[in-house]
């Protein structure tokens, strides 16, 4: 059965009921939809406000996995949401474009550095995200259910060991790039000076595999040879190069966050416990199966795994887009406001915005784009494309967030 959530009329969690219950509450009028997504309800009159203990465990990373359960193991929740990772890729372009912008219209101006000290505790945009992300669906959590404890698992990633499972001592001090002059030297002397497509030792280059500002590192294994031929056909997308290189920019945001995390409520759990956990509960390596085991093995309360709940999947998404870097202006000479275009009214005076939830003839998403004619692109939660069809025949569901969620 599928658990409907519920809050009181002041805004506070209660315990959920059935699908019933909520039915013949919303018929009477003693209830109203508060959220599509998770589906909750709002009590229009008073309650007694029993509650029983909920533990959480929340698996920490890129994705979380969160579940929830009662004393008795039943489970309550059930989630997995994905964060953004397009946020290094969307600072680097900004920053080549406000470069090329200044060099073009702006003469010579010198360096201000009296107002570029960062303040204490200031953290990478990336980090701050990702944190950001970790405190959003903590409080979605908890303004949906009654938790009363957390747990959460400790993690400290060696991101040299990663690599390198074989290092230890001073080859932590000591790494492939001892007595090189840089990585670039390096990589040509390990691929002998030539081009590893076609073997030309002439106009050498070094090519990093995945982009850096698609989130690639400056790691020699990261990058290759490539004369200047071979370079330009890799750069136009006429050749691709397949090599798994592994990024290990996302074990290192987490270990920025430590700190903060460690000053969360939770009951914190080492990753052996968890794995022990895991493998007495018979899970798999989800996301969710993590968190379940997490919550095993700091309340010892064993979630009842042959009765889940529906998995709801999400992912955040970008709810701005300003664009005020952007290098030339839009037709007739006049750069766009910020915030352009973004939304539009309906017949019935409903406006309607990027990432609305919305119905259309019994199919439900996301808006994805509008249009000045009056049109609406309407996506799943993946960002594929269902319909496209005018505003004035859409009913709105749901108020844009910065998660959208897998409907049906």
């Amino acid at each position: 059965m599928v658990p409907v959530y519920v809050i009181n009329k002041h805004g506070k969690p209660l315990m959920p009921c059935g699908p019933r219950k909520a039915r013949v509450l919303l018929k009477q009028g003693k209830a109203k939809v508060f959220r599509y997504v998770p589906f909750t309800i709002q009590l229009l009159h008073g309650s007694s406000g029993y509650r029983q203990k909920i533990y959480a465990g929340r698996d920490r990373g890129l994705t979380q996995g969160i579940i929830a359960c009662r004393e008795d193991g039943r489970v309550l929740l059930r989630f997995q949401v994905t964060g953004r990772i397009d946020i290094s890729e969307l600072l680097y372009w900004r920053a080549c474009l406000r470069r090329s912008r200044r060099n073009r219209k702006t003469g010579y101006r010198p360096c201000r550095n009296k107002n570029r000290k960062r303040p204490e505790g200031w953290l990478a945009p990336s980090v701050a995200h990702l944190w950001y992300e970790h405190q959003k669906t903590r409080h979605l959590v908890e303004s949906t259910l009654p938790v009363t404890a957390w747990a959460e698992e400790v993690n400290k990633f060696d991101t040299r060991r990663m690599w390198d499972p074989e290092v230890k001592g001073k080859g932590y001090q000591e790494g492939p790039l001892k007595g090189k002059k840089n990585v670039r030297q390096y990589v040509l002397e390990r691929d002998s000076y030539r081009c590893v497509l076609c073997g030309n030792p002439e106009d050498l280059e070094t090519h990093h595999i995945v982009w850096r500002f698609r989130g690639g590192s400056d790691r020699p294994k990261n990058m290759v040879t490539l004369c200047k031929k071979c370079h330009d056909k890799v750069t136009a997308g006429k050749i691709e190069i397949k090599v798994l290189v592994k990024s290990y920019r996302w074990p290192a945001r987490l270990n920025a966050l430590n700190p903060l995390f460690n000053a969360l409520d939770a009951v914190k759990i080492t990753p052996g416990k968890v794995k022990k956990a895991r493998t007495e509960l018979s899970l798999g390596k989800e996301h969710w199966a993590d968190a379940a085991a997490l919550v095993f093995a700091a309340f010892g309360v064993k979630p009842d795994i042959e009765n889940l709940p529906l998995l709801l999947q999400g992912r955040f998404v970008r709810t701005k887009n300003r664009q005020l870097h952007r290098t030339n202006p839009s037709k007739g000479g006049k750069r766009a406001k910020a915030q352009g275009n973004r939304y539009l009214i309906n017949k019935s005076g409903v406006r309607f915005m990027r990432n609305d939830l919305v119905e259309y003839k019994g199919a439900t998403g996301y808006v994805s784009s509008l249009r000045s004619s009056g049109s609406v692109r309407v996506c799943d939660w993946q960002g594929k494309e269902l319909i496209n069809v005018s505003v004035n025949k859409l009913k709105k569901l749901q108020n844009r967030d910065s998660i959208i969620w897998e409907v049906s």
